[in-house]
């Protein structure tokens, strides 16, 4: 059903000190569209509202599509679209202050629930890192190439052949002494031979990553042959309120429970801070005290019932 609905927002300054005079309503979500400009801190937009849709506000000047921007000023999403106005607005939904209202009359400031959600996403990274690869080109005689900047840690580090006949898996090297040159104990070939021995196998040889780079400890002999990195990645963090992020629905409530955690917490030591204590030191009808317990035990139920859902991930070990 087509419906028309008023967004309103504070009066913010830009360019300069004095307010501004235009603000552009812009569709960011599923495709980037103009919607109107106005020379107010309200508009109304009309939408299908079972889309999943992001409008964003800024203040701009000229006129379009010659615009130039300034920052963000509101984000509205309506139904589900995995990006941070839409976790804030289900926080704030769950913490009972209406995202719909001018900013002014809200209860929490967007910046501090920003923080919070950033907190929470980092340790969701702990927690569940995100399964990616990449492929590394060899280039002969280099030891050292970089990984992605979301790398956490490698999974598998693969030689790969330019044949492709060729698939060896390094060992992290244990950096307990012994040999690192381009033989093995028993004088079998490194990767960088020129040819295999006529008996045995390959030495795989050993790589280590350190300040995002990943290092082997063999020379490549050739710039074709290729290396394959299966690594838990991070999630990255949110730059704005409308850009829309590589999240699953069960990390927006995970990412959601925890920054409702956050909240209370700021709520409760702001109460113990006014409150009055008994000579024991104790306050047991601190009114706010079981809130954030509780949504902690649903934030842990919730990992919990993740991690038994999750396939088991077991290392490589060279037999």
């Amino acid at each position: 059903m087509q419906i028309t609905q008023l967004l309103a927002w504070p009066v913010v300054n830009w360019p300069g000190t004095a307010a501004a005079t235009q603000y552009t309503v812009t569709r960011m979500y599923p495709t980037e569209q103009h919607v109107t400009d106005v020379a107010t801190n309200s508009a109304s937009i009309s939408y299908d509202e079972a889309a999943s849709l992001v409008f964003q506000i800024r203040p701009t000047s000229g006129t379009y599509p010659a615009l130039t921007y300034g920052p963000e000023v509101l984000t509205y999403v309506n139904q589900y679209v995995a990006c941070r106005a839409y976790i804030r607005q289900l926080v704030r939904k769950s913490l009972g202050d209406r995202s719909d209202k001018v900013k002014g009359s809200v209860l929490w400031p967007d910046d501090e629930i920003d923080s919070y959600i950033a907190r929470a996403i980092v340790e969701l990274n702990q927690l569940f890192p995100v399964e990616k690869s990449t492929t590394i080109t060899l280039i002969q005689g280099q030891r050292n190439y970089p990984v992605p900047s979301d790398f956490a840690y490698a999974r598998s580090v693969e030689f790969v052949s330019n044949a492709g006949n060729l698939h060896l898996y390094l060992k992290e090297k244990p950096f307990r002494g012994g040999e690192s040159t381009a033989t093995s104990y028993v004088g079998y070939s490194k990767l960088g031979a020129i040819a295999s021995p006529l008996t045995g196998r390959f030495y795989p040889g050993h790589y280590y990553v350190y300040e995002q780079e990943l290092w082997i400890d063999f020379d490549p002999t050739s710039s074709t042959n290729t290396i394959t990195i299966k690594y838990a990645g991070n999630r990255p963090l949110p730059v704005s309120d409308a850009e829309v992020l590589a999240f699953e629905q069960p990390d927006i409530e995970l990412v959601s429970l925890r920054t409702q955690v956050f909240c209370w917490l700021r709520i409760e030591s702001s109460d113990v801070k006014i409150s009055r204590w008994t000579e024991e030191k104790k306050r047991d009808d601190l009114p706010t005290a079981r809130m954030s317990t509780e949504i902690q035990k649903m934030y842990n139920g919730a990992v919990i019932d993740r991690k038994e859902k999750r396939p088991v991930v077991r290392r490589l070990v060279r037999r």
